[in-house]
């Protein structure tokens, strides 16, 4: 079996639905409120083992009541955690709100600036005897930026999902084997509006050129758009009733992670991963809502 680190953010999630989102100043009722383990890469971490895959995190977590979920929550999936604990920084907390199947969510990162590059280093070992690392950008991007060097310097396979977006260096993507934007991240990257398919080209040309090896769009209920070479293909969305789409694009990226390392080819490996984001989307709550690869009828 494969090796896969995943590199990244661990918060607490505080959801609430409600029916619509309030206007500045307004109060509104709300319902199901709930904690839960979240933060990108723990959704990630979460979605390679509930896949199958054999994953480690490495990541920061405070010595608080929130960490203390987080911790059972790795070890509940079969993850190794390879971070800290801090006594000095509270774990990372987002508060999400779900309305109407989508949702908004506000960061407080806490114990995640602790993944620095210091502290990668000291795990350089891992990323070296991995098959692939996977990252986000909810650590400090220097530490995303020292990860993928030890990474090419290894020939480790670098995944990096650019969100929350932000304007990243050319030698980062360079580093990059699988970039997987969501369109409002291949947006913010390329200033290129990918709601049309030349909207989409453009944007993976563009991205192509910057030296990112393979470029995956996910265009929710439009599906993705990805390369093969220089072609540009087009995957549609499963058809379902979206009703949380918190874990969505963690759940693909974990799918797609699980796929590629197994040795499927990329157009296979994206169809799995949209059934999986279904899936993901059809239910409530974040890393819980993502399924196990038994209960997947394909």
């Amino acid at each position: 079996m494969k090796k896969i680190l995943v590199v990244g953010s661990a918060n607490a999630d505080l959801t609430i639905h409600t029916s619509r989102m309030p206007k500045l100043g307004e109060t509104i009722p709300g319902n199901e409120f709930s904690t839960a383990a979240g933060g990108k890469g723990l959704n990630q971490a979460a979605a390679v083992a509930k896949l199958g895959g054999e994953v480690s995190f490495l990541g920061a977590v405070g010595c608080d009541t929130h960490g203390q979920l987080l911790l059972h929550t790795l070890q509940e999936y079969g993850i190794s955690f390879q971070g800290m604990e801090s006594k000095e920084e509270a774990t990372g907390i987002a508060l999400v709100t779900v309305a109407g199947g989508d949702n908004f969510i506000i960061l407080s990162p806490g114990a995640n600036n602790l993944v620095t590059p210091a502290l990668i280093e000291q795990k350089e070992s891992l990323i070296a005897e991995a098959d692939c690392v996977v990252m986000q950008l909810e650590i400090p991007l220097e530490s995303v930026i020292r990860a993928a060097e030890i990474a090419a310097a290894h020939g480790t396979m670098v995944f990096l999902n650019p969100a929350p977006a932000r304007e990243l260096p050319d030698t980062l993507l360079g580093m990059t084997d699988v970039l997987v934007p969501n369109e409002h991240e291949a947006e913010s990257l390329t200033g290129i509006c990918t709601d049309s398919e030349e909207g989409c080209v453009s944007a993976i040309q563009q991205l192509r050129g910057r030296g990112a090896e393979t470029v995956i769009i996910t265009r929710g209920e439009q599906g993705c758009a990805y390369n093969i070479g220089d072609n540009v293909m087009f995957c549609p969305a499963e058809k379902v009733h979206a009703v949380d789409t918190t874990s969505a694009g963690d759940s693909f990226i974990g799918a797609l992670c699980v796929k590629l390392t197994d040795g499927a080819d990329l157009s296979d490996a994206v169809k799995y991963a949209g059934k999986v984001s279904a899936v993901t989307v059809s239910r409530k709550g974040s890393s819980i809502s993502i399924p196990y690869a038994e209960e997947l009828d394909f």
